[in-house]
């Protein structure tokens, strides 16, 4: 009864610290309106903030994500989510009338792509592998209530960049979600799923970054 109830207060400080962080995040270009520094801010605040947390309240089980690597499940997992996720754009655009859109286009460049892609990916895979473990392993969810819980909070995370569109960010980010949690669930594996959302981000900008 010990161990659980530990457990479960570890479970519930994840998913609240992160639920804090992502909010947090949304309010760094309000905060640092006047900096040049902006940019680097935002592409290390998740992952700096979650690494520290995660390690302080999980320790040596959040150590553990990072020591497996399966090469198999990221040559499973790339090609599973480009099918996903074009799948999940596609049906957003029957039901918008048009293809879907992201702040972030504006923006990028090879340059972009290269400093800040990787390390704000590893932030949001340790936010949403946070949440997802914390209420499966801590909390004894079911898997698919944890990994619904993770993927609806990472859709709404992403709702500045979609002109606060909720419904486009349910309908094309939740999918893509899943297929990540998923590949977590079968390596254990923070790398294998940081890889795979890495490839799938960048062979989603090739139509603006060839241009």
């Amino acid at each position: 009864m010990k161990h659980s109830l530990e457990g479960q207060k570890q479970g519930y400080l994840v998913i609240i610290s992160a639920i804090l962080v992502g909010i947090a995040y949304q309010f760094l270009p309000y905060v640092f309106t006047n900096t040049p520094y902006l940019e680097v801010i935002g592409a290390l605040f998740n992952v700096t903030l979650m690494f520290i947390l995660l390690y302080i309240i999980l320790k040596e089980e959040f150590l553990d994500w990072f020591k497996h690597f399966s090469i198999k499940w990221v040559l499973i997992g790339i090609p599973f989510l480009v099918i996903v996720g074009t799948l999940a754009g596609s049906l957003w655009s029957i039901i918008a009338g048009g293809m879907t859109s992201n702040d972030i286009n504006s923006i990028l460049t090879w340059e972009y792509v290269i400093k800040n892609v990787p390390f704000m990916l590893l932030g949001e895979e340790l936010l949403s592998i946070g949440i997802l473990y914390a209420a499966w392993k801590k909390l004894n969810w079911k898997f698919w209530q944890a990994t619904m819980l993770c993927s609806i909070l990472f859709a709404l995370w992403h709702l500045p960049a979609y002109d606060y569109n909720a419904l486009q960010c349910l309908v094309t980010i939740i999918p893509s979600r899943l297929v990540l949690n998923y590949l977590f669930k079968k390596t254990n594996s923070v790398w294998v799923t940081w890889i795979v959302h890495i490839a799938f981000d960048v062979i989603t900008f090739l139509p603006i970054l060839l241009k």
